[in-house]
This record gives structure tokens, C-alpha cells and sequence, in this order.
């Protein structure tokens, strides 16, 4: 078969450990095969690097196991084409034979060019990512923290929720509020009805019973991780507005003011056509308030 990286190598990757393999060609086109290990650590990958550094390497393989490829990645993307392969394909390619190691089959199918890149993000974009994807997983903590709360209220016999529609609404939080410093809803029913009984024509006794202590500790504990989390949306919002005018929007406007200024010599017809495109494109602004207010552009 035809030889197309002729210096190329394939990285097995495993929890504690990572088992390479380098082929590299010999006088009369013959080619020579090395394997080694190395131990999952800094050291040691900046040793594989520099072990394929001597090996005149210019092609990596390695295949995506969960998330330890990743530090690998970032560590030879610098020096080496790194080529990240999906291990179930790497596997249905014909000729697979079980007794060949994964790191030389990995390495032998890129010498051929049998083997397909996957997309791997740029790292602004992969930076853009992290941010999206850590603000998710705090508003998804904060309505696990809404439910837990709504189940304290349940087993205080606070019947909130069959009166108000949000629990952590502004009407409803200051009556919670009220609760977890220690008014009872029972015994002072003025202010409370005030509160949340302004707009219902129901007596508080119809869901209110005695609130405890303890309901009342857990209460005040749940509202302060609400108000936490809140916050640190709000800073994740901020950070991913000026990551994307700073990152992401700024080469945009380069490449566009580059584009302006070299002469073209299209037809009124391609440009009318290109300026109608870029009014269905919205602007980050516009995708990013679509983005927090949970649509999709």
C-alpha cells in the first residue's frame, strides 16, 4: 500500500499509562517499528514528546478515551499533526487483527492514510465552550437547589407551591425570608398576609402550619445557595459577553475591515445577495441575549 506519512506514530491511551508506537523508514523502503510506554504523568508525556521529537515524528494518532486524551493533545498540538481518532471506527476498519497492539494498528493505518481527523475546536472556541457549558451546569445546580427547597417546604407543611407559581418569585422569597428569621406565619398573620396574601382572597391557615427551627435553618441555607449560584451566573454572563466582543467578535471585524479594503471586482448581484445573507447572521450581541434568555439562534 501506499505510504503517506512516512514518520508518524500512534498513542494508546489508558488511565495511568499511555503505550506508543513509532514507524519510521530504513534504507530500501523497509520501515522500523518502536514501542514504549510511559506513565501517565507530566514528565513522562513531555518525555513522549520528546521521545517523537527524536524520532523525526510529524503525524500523531491517538484515540478518544473519556477525557484523558485531552491533556495529551495539548501538549503535542504545538510540535506535531495531531490527529484525534474515534476508537470504534479505528476498530471496523477491515484487516484489524486483535493480537496487533492498538498504539502500532492506530500507527499503521496513519502511515497509510486510512484514518479520519475529528473536528477539534480552536481554542478560543474550546475557551468559549467551557464558559457556556460551567454556566449550564450552575443553572441546572440551582433548579436542583429550587426542588430541594421546595421539599423542605413540603415536609414543614408550608403549602407554597399551591399559591405561587415561582417559589423564588419576589413575593414569595420575602415570605420565605420572613420564615427563616423566625416569624410564624401562624401566629403573625399581619405582616404575612401582607406579603403574599395581598392578591388572594385565602387565608394563610389554608397553607401554613407551624414551621419549625430546623425548617427554618434549612430554609435560610437553601436561599443563601440561590442567591450564590445567582451570582456566579451573573459572573459567568459577564465573562462570556466580553470573551465573545474580545475573542470572538474582534478577528471578525478584522477579517472584515481586510475584506473592505482589498478591491473586488464582483457583479451588483453577488454583493446585494451577500449583504442579504449577512442580515439573517445576527450580531453576538443578538445571539448572545438569545442565548440567556434560552432560545436558539
Amino acid at each position: 500500500m501506499e505510504v503517506i506519512h512516512s514518520h508518524c506514530a500512534g498513542l494508546d491511551v489508558q488511565k495511568k499509562i499511555v503505550y506508543a508506537c513509532c514507524i519510521k523508514p530504513v534504507a530500501k523502503g523497509e520501515k522500523t517499528t518502536q514501542i514504549r510506554n510511559f506513565n501517565y504523568t507530566i514528565q513522562d508525556l513531555l518525555a513522549l514528546s520528546d521521545w517523537l521529537g527524536s524520532n523525526s515524528i510529524t503525524h500523531v494518532a491517538l484515540d478518544i478515551t473519556e477525557e484523558d486524551w485531552k491533556t495529551i493533545y495539548h501538549l503535542l498540538e504545538a510540535n506535531f499533526n495531531v490527529l484525534v481518532l474515534n476508537a470504534q471506527r479505528i476498530k471496523d476498519v477491515l484487516g484489524h487483527k486483535t493480537q496487533i497492539a492498538d498504539a502500532e494498528w492506530m500507527a499503521e493505518l496513519l502511515r497509510h492514510g486510512l484514518v479520519r481527523n475529528s473536528f477539534i475546536h480552536p481554542v478560543p472556541q474550546r475557551d468559549l465552550r467551557d464558559l457556556i457549558r460551567h454556566r449550564h451546569y450552575l443553572v441546572q445546580e440551582r433548579a436542583s437547589v429550587v426542588n430541594r427547597l421546595y421539599i423542605v417546604l413540603e415536609s414543614a407543611n408550608v403549602k407554597l407551591f399551591s399559591q405561587v407559581s415561582d417559589v423564588i418569585h419576589t413575593s414569595a422569597r420575602t415570605m420565605l425570608e420572613a420564615i427563616a428569621q423566625g416569624e410564624n406565619p401562624s401566629s403573625d398573620v399581619t405582616d404575612l398576609a401582607k406579603i403574599s396574601l395581598s392578591q388572594q382572597q385565602q387565608s394563610e391557615q389554608a397553607y401554613f402550619r407551624q414551621v419549625r427551627s430546623h425548617h427554618r435553618f434549612l430554609i435560610a441555607n437553601y436561599l443563601d445557595r440561590i442567591d450564590f449560584i445567582d451570582r456566579q451566573i451573573g459572573v459567568f454572563n459577564t465573562k462570556i459577553a466580553e470573551y465573545i466582543q474580545t475573542k470572538i467578535n474582534r478577528p471578525a471585524i478584522q477579517d472584515s475591515n481586510q475584506n473592505q479594503i482589498q478591491p473586488t471586482t464582483q457583479s451588483n448581484t453577488s454583493t446585494s445577495t451577500k449583504a442579504a445573507s449577512a442580515k439573517l447572521i445576527p450580531s453576538w450581541e443578538e445571539a448572545l441575549a438569545a442565548f440567556l434568555n434560552g432560545k436558539r439562534v
